[in-house]
């Protein structure tokens, strides 16, 4: 009877311990181990918007020299020179206060070929766009009939 009695106090005793939850340091080890969490969702977020807008303004430089050597390509072969930079904003047009500076260079390579070289500088890259290509100048004679 005594150890029955007494085995049933130590059930009543793990079902008290069980029935209080948890305690203050346990509950903190949580909140600690949830912050931890938070912050790195956090961080990985900022990441990627700031690699996001990266990328985004290096399409636009892309964009923009890919138009302007085409724009060069279509002049007159022998009128093509070398030209400083000038601020564009993000659809290429010139503006005094544009994000993006354009800059054009040419080298003669030999007397009727020219490289054109466009270097796109855009916000928060560490490089500029650069685009290369070679323009043939004929005999001279193109605008004369």
């Amino acid at each position: 009877m005594i150890r029955r009695i007494a085995s049933s106090t130590n059930r009543r005793r793990r079902l008290t311990r069980a029935r209080r939850g948890f305690s203050l340091v346990s509950m903190m080890v949580a909140m600690l181990l949830l912050l931890v969490g938070l912050m790195s969702l956090a961080n990985a977020n900022a990441s990627t918007t700031k690699l996001q807008t990266m990328a985004q303004n290096r399409t636009y430089a892309i964009a923009i020299g890919r138009a302007y050597v085409e724009a060069v390509r279509v002049r007159d072969p022998w009128l093509v020179v070398t030209e400083s930079a000038e601020n564009l904003t993000a659809d290429g047009q010139l503006s005094g206060a544009g994000p993006y500076v354009r800059t054009l260079t040419v080298t003669e390579i030999k007397q009727n070929l020219v490289q054109i070289d466009v270097k796109v500088e855009y916000p928060r890259g560490n490089r500029p766009v650069e685009l290369s290509t070679m323009l043939f100048r004929g005999n001279g004679l193109a605008g004369a009939q």
